[in-house]
């Protein structure tokens, strides 16, 4: 027969007050019943546990030995319950999150200085990636944020929002006079693109293809910071995401909306078999919370930065 932890509960309440009486009162069970769980932790451990004396249990070395062992081991087991009450109450804890650029530049790291503020022993960590799915698949990551189309059966897919392509110029270009960009006004411009493979040079190119329009395209780009970057020392001008340029991360650019409009879609990747973590779910909040004020603040009524939050069917 296996030891129990009642049994071992009985031992270590007989050690401590040194008779079956008081440690059956401890543990509000009768005297027989104590004597009874004593006696057989002896027989299941083959230890010699007690002498007895004159009715009286007189422990052994080896049980001063095994007494402390189990002490060791019930404290063990208390770390264990202050811990789940930790988890519990959100006091301490893993956050792993791996993000886009653009947006982990932006709205995660704002999210983040609140979400740690609130969670002071909670421990986060952050990527950036390229390619958000494919990571979010290998990787032990709570939440992964994407620019990309990504979809898999392992991963749970939400749209956070909708955001509204700006056109990226350097100062002093001839077309920051104008209030708003269109295809025909980039006619014969140098313009970085984003690599071939990627939807959004495909929605671009074609917005410029039905007008025949041509455009100067030597400059490929993964992502929007690299267009960025690029734009901003002169070489060019590009369609970009609108999130790093409206809050003035990249200096020496003006920014233009343009038309026809085309959105960039910022995802939540979840994987599908971890279920609902509370401290991620909590971040989502806060995260959430923040794009429905973006979606309604200031630089979007100036149409520096147009979002649209997902239907509910998203």
């Amino acid at each position: 027969m296996r030891i129990t932890h009642r049994q071992l509960e009985a031992f270590v309440q007989f050690m401590e007050t040194g008779t079956v009486t008081a440690a059956a009162d401890r543990l509000f069970v009768s005297q027989p019943a104590m004597s009874k769980m004593l006696a057989g932790l002896e027989i299941d451990l083959a230890l010699t546990l007690f002498t007895r004396e004159k009715k009286r249990l007189i422990p052994t070395d080896e049980a001063q030995l095994l007494y402390k062992e189990v002490r060791r081991l019930f404290g063990s087991l208390a770390d264990v319950e202050r811990f789940a009450q930790d988890l519990r109450e959100f006091r301490t804890g893993e956050l792993r999150i791996i993000t886009a650029t653009s947006i982990g530049h932006t709205l995660i790291s704002e999210a983040t200085t609140e979400f740690a503020q609130e969670f002071q022993d909670v421990h986060i960590k952050i990527d950036t990636s390229s390619n958000v799915g494919p990571d979010v698949l290998r990787q032990n990551v709570d939440l992964g944020f994407s620019v990309t189309q990504f979809h898999h059966p392992a991963l749970r897919t939400e749209a956070l929002f909708h955001a509204s392509a700006v056109c990226v110029l350097p100062k002093g270009h001839r077309l920051c006079a104008l209030d708003k960009i269109t295809p025909r006004d980039l006619e014969g411009e140098e313009f970085v693109s984003f690599t071939r493979d990627s939807r959004m040079r495909h929605i671009t190119d074609a917005v410029f293809e039905q007008r025949r329009v041509a455009r100067k395209m030597r400059l490929e780009v993964f992502t929007s910071a690299e267009a960025n970057a690029l734009v901003s020392r002169g070489l060019g001008v590009a369609i970009v995401e609108p999130l790093g340029v409206s809050r003035g991360i990249w200096s020496g650019l003006e920014i233009r909306p343009f038309e026809p409009q085309l959105e960039f879609t910022f995802s939540l990747l979840r994987p599908q078999d971890r279920g609902d973590v509370a401290l991620a779910n909590r971040f989502l909040d806060i995260l959430k919370a923040r794009i429905r004020d973006m979606a309604g603040g200031s630089q979007a009524e100036s149409g520096t930065l147009s979002v649209r939050l997902p239907r509910k069917k998203d």
